[in-house]
């Protein structure tokens, strides 16, 4: 009898301390949470991250975030950046927060500010270089911001040049659809390499993003009917009749921070399945190449919008795990920034062509 009183003592404490809240404190809490439990159910990595042993730290960052925002040591755009950051700083540049302060506080943490530094806005190039080397800058591969018949049409106009050596410039590119590397596998491919399998994570709001990335049409109706978390998504598997081509002899493929998803694709695939092929720059990429296909929400009341991915790849799961530190390059650039990257042939582009006659 003691306990239930007590119990009841505390319930109507607890409904006082509610009543007490001010509304737009209330509202800042449902957010937050409403973002904790979303990225919980939703995100495709999120029990990958948990079972590599991050859970106690996990925790222990979402309650202290909650802690401060209800005691008003922080507002809510602050306790949501900080939250987010845990995640795109050490695992994934798919989860993000699309606010002015995310991009200008948070990004730059881990970002160069590229366009502080130089005329970073890098165009579609394709062209010779010197007499041995061609240059394919694809600085997209969203078929809205860069047709992809233009990406592969450059691949074509690179195999009629007749120039032994090949840079694929992929700076600044912030993905889009893997599909516009398919002529470049091709002509890049060595050998057999780590086979790759997507999944998908299963839940309602998911779904949302199927019908513009659904890989057939029974799918939809597969993530209905089955009561798995992951369902199978896409696989890049080994095709035991592929063989190498004869040019490029030699082929370099150009990174910097801004090479992300699937701009980091094609970058995957070299250090995979090329021996000719070697990853140029001064910093690593994103880090953003294990997961995909992006989703977003609103947080119901601040309506902050929340990007994350719907799919992960196995490799996420394993001891391959790259994470938020990205791709290595193989060979540093020892040079300064340029002073320009736009439709140019810039000093790292002159420097490589000159290393791949090596």
């Amino acid at each position: 009898m003691r306990k239930i009183i007590l119990s009841i003592i505390l319930a109507i404490a607890a409904s006082f301390s509610i009543a007490a809240t001010p509304d737009s404190l209330k509202k800042d809490l449902e957010d937050y949470d409403y973002l904790v439990s979303f990225v919980e159910q939703n995100y495709a990595p999120f029990d990958a991250i948990m079972q590599k042993g991050y859970k106690r730290e996990y925790k222990a960052l979402k309650k202290q975030l909650r802690k401060q925002l209800s005691k008003g040591e922080a507002n809510l755009e602050k306790a949501a950046n900080e939250y987010v950051f845990w995640f795109f700083s050490q695992f994934d540049g798919h989860l993000l927060l699309e606010t002015i302060s995310f991009q200008l506080d948070y990004i730059c943490k881990v970002i160069p500010r590229y366009d502080l530094l130089m005329n970073y806005a890098p165009k579609p190039v394709s062209c010779k270089v010197d007499s041995c080397t061609w240059l394919i800058r694809v600085p997209s591969c969203d078929e809205e911001l860069l047709k992809h018949e233009w990406v592969r049409n450059a691949a074509q106009q690179y195999l009629e040049s007749g120039c032994d050596n090949l840079i694929i410039d992929v700076r600044g590119n912030m993905g889009g659809l893997d599909g516009v590397w398919v002529p470049y596998y091709d002509i890049l491919y060595d050998h057999p390499g780590k086979e790759l399998v997507a999944w998908f994570r299963n839940t309602k709001d998911n779904l949302t993003v199927s019908e513009k990335y659904v890989p057939d049409a029974d799918f939809v109706e597969r993530c209905h009917s089955s009561k798995k978390k992951f369902v199978f998504w896409a696989s890049m598997l080994n095709d035991p009749e592929q063989k190498p081509q004869l040019r490029p002899k030699r082929a370099a493929i150009l990174i910097d921070r801004l090479t992300c998803s699937a701009g980091e694709s094609i970058v995957s695939y070299v250090k995979s399945k090329s021996n000719r092929a070697k990853v140029y720059g001064k910093e690593n990429t994103l880090g953003a190449a294990e997961t995909g296909n992006v989703n977003t929400t609103m947080l119901p009341n601040s309506k902050i919008t929340l990007s994350y991915p719907t799919c992960v790849d196995a490799s996420f799961y394993d001891k391959t795990f790259i994470g938020a530190a990205g791709l290595t390059p193989d060979i540093k650039i020892p040079l300064d920034y340029p002073k320009q990257l736009t439709d140019n042939i810039d000093d790292w582009v002159l420097w490589v062509a000159e290393d791949l006659k090596k």
